[in-house]
């Protein structure tokens, strides 16, 4: 580094030398740069908006502006104004502003930065090793090999993976609740019988993964009951990296077409349906400005995948919900395009691994994808998790529909729809209720239960995926800040408290700031509470803020126009809400040590590695044990958005790592 620039980082703060880019921070920068820029683009763009009355202009302030540009940026679909009133041009920026934060693309970014420096990595090692291309060689020779016998290198023989298979048997003690519950009474969902209705039917699913067939390796791997790779030489750690290339390169075209594809399968269906001419002739005649209806349907084919919930039609879903074809294909748009996202691409990488030849490279690269999908991608699970996932998802969804259907019955605005027509709605609201922000009915004209329930919905609705990608982190123990002093401490506690730990940190990483922006809100809000009438309410600023840290986009509203609740208030509480939905939209990030988000050949990589490969040695080995303690006491993993040293695990130096067992 030149001296000058080395005098002017010594000057700066301890705690600003020390900071490091890593991907929580990266995503962060990223988010905060594009939401100021937009906004400016935004505010620049004003003009007399889309009003058919030329004397009544429309001017969009800062704050809007910002407002909507974070709105967008993050899928909250919360709207300060009316986006009808906003001009072409500006709802133009608005789609493009939707799918460049949604979560499909922004994880879909991880996988081409790893794939070039994989490929990078790679290419160095061809090139100036001939022991590399020596295993280069090899590995082809044994790929057509086996391409012909078909043989299966199940590592059923492999003293490690047989050794943890006969713990994972082992049946673990349980101690009595008197001792280990609160008052000494278990919850109701740890009784036996209720865990074993809800497990048995996925126990069956599970397969463990020593007895996955590894074709695509030409040795025998030792994993651990998470499928781990253990006892690895340099030779078999740069095979794996070769595989694991291939099966970024298959993400790389499989994740965009993904998306292209069932967006443009709501615009082939959408876009025509539109001009069906009493449908076009309410698009148009809804509100002022002669709305085009190809342009509408194509926004809210965006705006429902991407799980945004933003509407040109100022009521939202309401004007077109008695056409049932545009609540039906926007719902399934909402379950592709985030709640059964994890799930559709896996079953897409299990039907290409059952259709093409099993002796194909891409049947094995489906293979290593379907066996260890979180070495790969944020958001691809194993197949017992994604179950669980799909079984969450759905049931959250039923129970939200089914309470809707029962808590409305007798409500004026609802039993003025027609039996069939409140089915459809309330499956509609299930949904959007959860991250799709789309409604096809006023909140405010909904049960005070069914409020409460969305309001529930709302907050957990990132938690299934929250849960599955924190339960399915290779370096789970690491990520959670556990510290275990051998291989059996550590599976008895991922059997045991994983799933406990996950949920406190979560909590805890939700409710301070929760409770921290309601109160902020207010303190200033104070005036409107106290005399603004019956909408402006605590109930009304609580849901508003849980909606928008859950990015979903719901709201109570105002009585006296389609804009959201939050449109009424002052400046700096919106500025706190736009700080609650960045906040929110973070909360579904992995921790900063994951693999699916480590670049190859970065220090904190190779340590992680290097400290799973280490369980395969000998437990008699004193050497690696005290290598493993030290470690774990000098590099307590955290999660990212706590702490400075939490969010920088890169920070912390272990002297004598790179001479650890490998």
């Amino acid at each position: 580094m030149p001296a000058h620039l080395a005098s002017w980082k010594d000057r700066l703060p301890s705690y600003l030398r020390d900071i490091r880019f890593n991907f929580y921070r990266l995503h962060l920068c990223y988010f905060v740069f594009t939401i100021l820029l937009s906004s400016i683009i935004l505010y620049g763009s004003t003009t007399n908006g889309n009003s058919d009355n030329a004397q009544k202009a429309f001017n969009l302030r800062y704050i809007d502006a910002l407002f909507l540009s974070a709105s967008a940026m993050t899928n909250s679909g919360l709207n300060v104004v009316n986006l009808g009133s906003i001009t072409g041009f500006q709802q133009a920026v608005l789609f493009v502003l939707i799918p460049m934060g949604n979560v499909m693309v922004v994880s879909m970014s991880t996988v081409y930065i790893r794939k070039y420096f994989f490929k990078k990595k790679i290419r160095h090692f061809l090139q100036h090793s001939k022991a590399g291309r020596q295993v280069a060689k090899d590995i082809e020779r044994d790929s057509l090999q086996h391409k012909n016998d078909g043989s299966s290198r199940v590592p059923n023989d492999h003293a490690m993976t047989a050794d943890l298979r006969n713990r994972k048997s082992t049946k673990k003690d349980r101690s009595p609740h008197h001792l280990t519950h609160y008052g000494g009474f278990p919850f109701p969902w740890e009784s036996p019988s209720i865990r074993n209705f809800f497990h048995k039917p996925f126990r069956r699913l599970r397969r463990p993964p020593h007895d996955e067939p590894h074709n695509y390796l030409s040795f025998k791997p030792a994993l651990d009951s998470r499928g781990r790779f253990l006892s690895l030489d340099e030779r078999q750690r740069e095979e794996l990296g070769g595989v694991e290339y291939k099966a970024l390169h298959l993400l790389g075209w499989l994740l965009p077409i993904y998306l292209l594809f069932w967006f443009c399968v709501g615009v082939v269906i959408l876009v025509p349906y539109s001009y069906y001419p009493p449908l076009a002739d309410v698009i148009r005649t809804s509100q002022p400005g002669n709305l085009e209806p190809g342009w509408w349907a194509t926004f809210i084919a965006m705006s429902s995948f991407c799980n945004c919930g933003f509407s040109l039609l100022d009521q939202n879903m309401i004007a077109v919900r008695g056409y049932d074809l545009t609540l039906i294909v926007t719902g399934a748009l909402i379950l592709v395009g985030n709640q059964l996202y994890p799930v559709f691409l896996r079953f897409i990488i299990w039907c290409l691994f059952k259709l093409v030849p099993k002796d194909s490279e891409l049947h094995h690269t489906c293979a290593f994808l379907l066996h260890h999908p979180r070495r790969c991608f944020i958001l691809l699970f194993p197949s017992i998790n994604t179950w669980y996932l799909l079984a969450a998802q759905l049931g959250i969804d039923f129970i939200l529909w089914a309470f809707f259907d029962i808590l409305n019955i007798g409500l004026s605005a609802i039993q003025s729809m027609s039996a069939g027509q409140q089915t459809l709605v309330g499956l509609f609201q299930s949904l959007g209720v959860r991250v799709g922000g789309l409604y096809a009915v006023l909140i405010s004209d909904t049960a005070p239960a069914v409020q409460i329930m969305y309001l529930a919905g709302m907050y957990i609705s990132a938690f299934p995926i929250i849960i599955s990608l924190r339960q399915t982190n290779i370096y789970e123990e690491r990520s959670l800040g556990i510290q275990n002093s051998s291989d059996e401490d550590a599976e008895k506690k991922s059997e045991q408290s994983y799933l406990s730990e996950h949920v406190k940190k979560q909590l805890a990483y939700d409710l301070w700031w929760l409770i921290l922006a309601i109160w902020l809100i207010t303190i200033i809000e104070r005036t409107q509470i106290v005399a603004g009438g019956e909408y402006f309410s605590l109930w009304a600023i609580l849901f508003e803020v849980v909606s928008a840290y859950g990015t979903v986009g719901l709201s109570l509203g105002v009585p006296y126009d389609n804009f959201s609740f939050s449109g009424t208030w002052h400046t700096l509480s919106k500025l706190i809400l736009i700080c609650v939905m960045i906040r929110g939209r973070h909360r579904g990030l992995p921790y900063a040590i994951d693999r699916a988000v480590l670049l190859p050949g970065e220090e904190l990589m190779e340590k992680m590695d290097k400290e799973v490969n280490g369980r395969g040695r000998d437990k008699g080995d004193a050497h690696w044990q005290e290598e493993e303690q030290r470690i774990r006491r000098e590099e307590e993993g955290s999660q990212a958005e706590h702490e400075e040293r939490g969010q920088d695990p890169e920070g912390h130096q272990v002297k004598g790592t790179e001479e650890g067992p490998s």
